[in-house]
């Protein structure tokens, strides 16, 4: 069954579905749904297209029915999981089809019949959903969803539901000073203060972020959050975001910590205690370390801290030397080392990455060299490049190359950016020389 046909099926199906809620109409959009689901055909829904976009609609919008099994709700979350690992769909799925709200909705008609599974598999999705995305208190259904989230997380025992809660609810804080508001405002707060606290020793990395990240978006102009980020305790908090950032375990969870080290970054004093904290080179050199590995997503984010600290001159300069200090020499050939690369050799890496999915990496290492550079050029102190630049130079002339043949408009519009960003580190190295 081509593509288009299978998508006609699928809305033939909702429309039976949803004409007569049979448990025979149920099974057979069930059996679409896992067969789209199953062979992967989710691209399917990834063009702008009126039929997968008639589609998405009839999904979500069957979502929004308070009648829906539990088994469809589950298959309906199941395919929109799937769509939501790419960006664009995601956005889509927010701006268009307000998955969010209607997500949020599903998580609080359930919430009295505690169906455990719908309650993940939701709150999971909106936790992806969520994401780095800025959501008002306002939208529909999102009052109730943080009542929900905080009254879950203050719960006793934990369950499987607390660490996706706690991420969530870290999402929302994160961005929107409405949805901070509100959660100041209740009466339970203090109390959730000293839940989220108690967190903090957890046992889990991941759960210790979420709580600190949900602390410092609520508290940190605040009196509790002086206890935690005051001169006399910010190095110790230092010291724990730094443990989970390099221990932590998986993608997701380092995600979380460079947010949170970046954000604290923005607040001008805790930049300035950042400078003086003992230990920040041996972290520094630890979290350099992490470019060694394969996962673009996750070098993606440590690129991304990197240049945070390039936003604070003293730290900037710590970066730079360390990575001139490591560099090899100039004749080194890519390849050639062991399983541990030095900086140098990493960002090069990164920054060479072919068009695979790893583009925005080859752009940020570009970002920071030019950073680097800068402050070769402000600190007067062109003798320690040199070796960097022999090493530097033929990767960037490389950039501006364009050998690349039948790019599409994304990958065209990434290839230019390189190009950008490679004459803007040879025009620092132009200025330093």
């Amino acid at each position: 069954m081509d593509s288009t046909a299978c998508l006609k099926s699928l809305l033939l199906t909702i429309s039976q579905y949803k004409a007569v809620k049979s448990e025979a109409n149920a099974t057979q959009l069930l059996r679409h749904l896992e067969v789209i689901s199953g062979q992967k055909l989710t691209q399917l829904f990834t063009s702008n297209q009126v039929l997968p976009s008639e589609c998405l609609s009839c999904l979500v919008e069957l979502l929004e029915d308070p009648n829906i099994s539990a088994p469809l709700i589950l298959s309906i979350i199941n395919l929109l999981s799937q769509l939501a690992v790419d960006i664009e769909t995601r956005d889509c799925l927010l701006s268009t089809y307000s998955l969010n709200s209607v997500l949020a909705g599903v998580v609080c008609r359930n919430s009295t019949c505690h169906n455990d599974s719908v309650f993940l598999q939701c709150i999971q999705l909106l936790q992806r959903l969520t994401y780095n995305v800025k959501i008002f208190h306002s939208g529909a259904n999102i009052d109730e969803l943080i009542t929900f989230l905080i009254d879950h997380i203050s719960q006793s025992p934990e369950d499987e539901l607390t660490m996706p809660c706690l991420g969530l609810l870290a999402n929302l804080c994160r961005h929107s000073l409405s949805v901070q508001t509100h959660i100041k405002a209740l009466n339970n707060v203090k109390s959730f203060y000293r839940t989220l606290i108690s967190f903090l020793a957890h046992s889990s990395l991941s759960v210790v972020v979420f709580a600190l990240s949900i602390l410092s978006s609520l508290t940190l102009n605040e009196e509790v959050g002086e206890k935690l980020f005051h001169a006399r305790n910010i190095h110790q908090t230092f010291q724990l975001i730094f443990n989970i950032l390099i221990n932590g375990n998986g993608t997701l969870t380092r995600k979380y910590s460079v947010d949170l080290l970046m954000d604290l970054l923005k607040n001008p004093k805790i930049a300035d205690y950042l400078t003086r904290y003992e230990h920040f080179s041996s972290c520094l050199n630890q979290v350099l370390g992490l470019l060694n590995g394969k996962d673009a997503d996750s070098s993606s984010k440590v690129l991304e801290l990197l240049l945070a600290f390039c936003s604070v001159t003293q730290l900037r300069h710590v970066l730079t030397q360390m990575i001139f200090e490591q560099s090899p020499s100039g004749n080194t050939i890519m390849g050639s080392h062991s399983k541990c690369l030095e900086p140098t050799m990493a960002l090069l890496r990164w920054s060479n990455q072919s068009f695979n999915g790893s583009e925005n990496c080859s752009i940020l290492a570009l970002e920071l060299f030019k950073e680097i550079f800068e402050d070769v050029i402000d600190t007067n102190n062109s003798s320690v490049a040199d070796r960097f630049v022999a090493l530097l130079l033929p990767a960037i002339l490389d950039h501006l190359q364009f050998t690349e043949q039948n790019l599409d408009e994304a990958l065209m519009r990434n290839k230019c950016e390189r190009m950008v960003k490679a004459i803007e580190v040879l025009l620092n190295i132009l200025y330093y020389e």
